[in-house]
């Protein structure tokens, strides 16, 4: 590892040196941590590292029973200093240390900054020193993450992609119409940890995590809907508060996507209606709150891609940000993705090398969804058009081979085919009280009535899950293959699609 050279410091907060605490840290008493610790955006040179100084690193031993205590509960921030320390090795040794951070109201009393000059295809291990000032400080726990292969690597790999993570139906209950017998609110041990799903996916030791929108939802439940700063901060306090959440971010490094429910609202766009929070809000919270762009970055950009591999490159690009109104009238000038974004998604898929391109979306692109939708590229009158061009220039470019979509903001999980041959796997959301039935080909409610889309597999019962990707590389006279296996949230496989490289 390269020592004093390979930490670069990108400036989240200033320094420690101009740190004036105020008086209560005189309390010997006072109590605080860092809670949670998290890594965001891995490369193969760098990664993100993120924590929050708290006043307590725990959420109630029973979760929550109504509405008003969900909401009512927030973890506190708690002024204070922080710094970084990172090593190859767990215990330490020859370790690098970042400069002294300030943890402050306005930034929410989130520290995080990026790292550079990392190696390819390492382990590294995490831990914070912090205090309320530099001179009375103590270590966090430790986290881990691996950086991505080298480009040329052919070793196997894998990750996990979720979606739809509803804490308020996990604590109060789903709804019976919709989520059938997983409706019932958590109960037992899973009340106390959070998503079974999390333990599942920690035990199967992904590379890393891509969670593909509604992380959060601030519109649910109906009674507490967040439209104010400390309102949006709180649903994220309590998500990744949650035990089982706060435990497989130390140990799985994500790349944390957008969608409407941590955005605005349901199905929200960027009209300004005077509907709280505003499109600024929005976007600002989330670049607060998730380990995504760099701190010193003065206009960061939310999407992005990254090749994992020699076999497998990944693109997740952003649905909200620069999306034309819902209600526009489709055509070949409305776009969820922008100019700018889309132009970006052609050329490096163009540029990439890599066997298998996997597109993972916040939303669909195959489907078929509700009839009922209008802000998707599967809706009537939403955004087909894009769709609908996107995929005639992928074939015209001879990337429709090894090409293959995951989306989550559905609720079911499946595997379906577009008449031009694009294949999409659907997460659905990862805790069963946010399930419900899904949508087939030929239904009259859904956006196939003719039936023109293929669907090898459907979700018999509403559950919670995820989709594990597993690349294997070409060896013993076989061809590279990916796998795209579909598991519930108890850890059954309930479909398996393998895929060669062609």
């Amino acid at each position: 590892m390269q020592r004093r050279n390979f930490i670069k410091l990108s400036g989240a907060g200033v320094t420690a040196l101009s740190f004036k605490p105020s008086w209560e840290f005189l309390d010997s008493k006072t109590k605080i941590y860092s809670f949670p610790q998290m890594t965001g955006e891995v490369t193969q040179t760098s990664a993100i590292l993120q924590t929050r100084l708290t006043a307590t690193n725990k959420m109630p031993e029973n979760g929550f029973d109504t509405a008003e205590a969900l909401l009512a509960f927030d973890i506190a921030g708690v002024e204070g200093t922080a710094k970084f320390e990172i090593a190859d090795n767990p215990k330490f040794k020859n370790s690098e240390v970042s400069p002294w951070l300030l943890a402050t109201p306005d930034r929410d009393f989130i520290i995080k900054y990026r790292i550079n000059g990392l190696k390819a295809d390492t382990q590294y291990y995490v831990r914070v020193h912090y205090g309320p000032t530099t001179s009375r400080t103590k270590k966090g726990p430790v986290s881990q993450f691996s950086t991505l292969q080298p480009l040329d690597s052919e070793k196997p790999t894998s990750f996990v992609v979720t979606s739809c993570l509803n804490l308020g139906k996990f604590f109060l209950g789903g709804g019976l119409q919709r989520a059938g017998s997983k409706s019932r609110a958590a109960e037992g041990e899973d009340r106390k940890l959070g998503y079974p799903a999390l333990e599942v996916m920690k035990n199967l030791k992904p590379a890393f995590w891509v969670q593909t929108g509604d992380t959060v939802y601030y519109d649910y439940p109906n009674k507490g809907i967040a439209k104010t700063l400390p309102e949006l901060r709180s649903k994220w306090h309590r998500q990744m508060g949650m035990p089982r959440m706060e435990r497989f971010l130390r140990q799985v490094p994500v790349y944390l996507m957008k969608d409407d429910h941590e955005y605005r609202y349901n199905d929200s766009d960027n009209v300004e209606n005077g509907i709280a929070p505003s499109p600024q809000t929005a976007r600002a919270t989330f670049l607060e709150q998730a380990p995504i762009a760099d701190p010193a970055d003065e206009n960061p950009v939310t999407f992005r891609t990254r090749q994992v591999n020699k076999h497998l490159q990944i693109w997740m690009p952003e649905g909200r940000d620069y999306r034309d109104a819902n209600d526009k009238p489709d055509g070949p000038h409305k776009s969820i993705w922008g100019k700018e974004q889309l132009e970006w998604i052609k050329q490096s898929l163009l540029a990439s090398e890599a066997t298998f391109k996997l597109f993972i979306v916040a939303s669909p692109l195959v489907g078929p969804d509700d009839a009922s939708k209008h802000d998707n590229h599967v809706s009537y009158g939403g955004f087909q058009n894009e769709r609908d061009a996107f995929f005639y220039w992928l074939k015209k470019n001879n990337l429709d081979k090894n090409f293959y979509i995951i989306t989550g903001d559905r609720h079911w999980q499946y595997h379906t085919i577009h008449p031009a041959g694009f294949e999409e796997f659907g997460t659905g959301s990862i805790n069963g009280q946010n399930s419900r039935p899904g949508r087939k080909p030929g239904d009259p409610n859904s956006t196939d009535p003719l039936g023109l889309i293929k669907q090898p597999y459907i979700q018999e019962e509403p559950t919670g899950g995820f989709i594990f990707v597993k690349v294997a590389p070409s060896e013993n006279g076989k061809v590279a293959q990916i796998a795209f296996e579909t598991i519930d949230e108890e850890g059954n496989t309930l479909n398996l699609e393998v895929k060669e490289a062609k």
